[in-house]
């Protein structure tokens, strides 16, 4: 955050952010990323990794079905299990088996999960799809600033894709992300998933993650968690049936957390020269072609 580029870049988010171990975070997070790693979490703890804005609310909901053994909705948003957000007071009230969620890198994680083995679902989605999904959700999110309401971000697509590609955005760059947990996929027993084949067979993802969690459950069971989680029910059961306690405020007339729930929806926002440059540093940074 030390030059004025970088000043002028945060300059268009409302709310204040501050640099941990290298990575930018919302500011009020802060103190909790930097006694993250003391943290001591169960041995059966369910640890469910995204980067912001890649089916975390779905894959979360997913999980503790899987857990549960039916389709039944948690009582509570997926952000009551939010592991750096939440005291660790909150956490520890939660039942076991816990589906904990965060967005970190593998570095920030409590040293516990590592010591401990602790099940580790990470999602993946197409990062342009991601950039779009943070864009449409950082103009329409409302900060609480004293006795205004602010958006969390005031500036132009063309101004956000710059941040995003330069990892001037919370939790930092994506492509950092995707390479840190690659990384580490190869040294522990992680449960990988992508998004785009969460959509085209949800049921095969689910029956996935459940033998992967060694609870596998009946192929009926299958059927109707992926249908209890289908984009319209799942929004439906959020904003109408869930306790909203750690609901957070939206813009009058926008979509929340719930926005499309689609794959491509990166063509309506990106020109060919952002999408050819976005590539170029994809590839660049991960040493990999761009796959989607």
């Amino acid at each position: 955050m030390a030059t004025s580029v970088e000043t002028r870049k945060f300059e268009q988010f409302t709310y204040k952010m501050t640099d941990v171990d290298g990575v930018p975070h919302m500011t009020l997070i802060a103190e909790k990323l930097r006694t993250m790693k003391h943290r001591q979490l169960r041995q059966d703890d369910i640890l469910l990794c995204t980067f912001p804005k890649s089916g975390t609310h779905w894959t979360w909901e997913i999980l503790n079905m899987i857990v549960a053994g039916k389709a039944q909705y948690a009582k509570h948003w997926q952000n009551s299990a939010w592991l750096e957000y939440r005291t660790e007071e909150e956490l520890e009230a939660l039942t076991s088996p816990r589906v904990l969620h965060s967005h970190l890198l593998p570095r920030q994680l409590p040293e516990s999960v590592w010591k401990l083995g602790c099940k580790i679902v990470f999602v993946q989605r197409n990062p342009k799809d991601c950039a779009v999904s943070c864009f449409s959700q950082e103009i329409s999110q409302v900060w609480k600033d004293e006795a205004n309401d602010t958006v969390c971000f005031t500036g132009s697509w063309d101004d956000y894709l710059s941040c995003y590609l330069d990892g001037y955005i919370p939790y930092g760059s994506i492509f950092d992300y995707i390479r840190d947990w690659w990384k580490t996929a190869e040294q522990y027993n992680i449960c990988q998933v992508h998004y785009k084949d969460m959509k085209q067979n949800c049921v095969n993802e689910i029956r996935r993650m459940a033998e992967y969690l060694d609870r596998p459950l009946s192929q009926k069971t299958y059927v109707e968690i992926a249908e209890a989680c289908s984009f319209g029910n799942l929004k439906h059961a959020n904003e109408k049936l869930k306790d909203q306690t750690y609901h957070i405020q939206w813009q009058p007339g926008t979509s929340g957390y719930f926005r499309k729930g689609k794959t491509g929806d990166w063509k309506n926002y990106f020109t060919v020269a952002q999408s050819e440059k976005f590539e170029k540093i994809y590839e660049a940074r991960l040493n990999k072609p761009f796959p989607y």
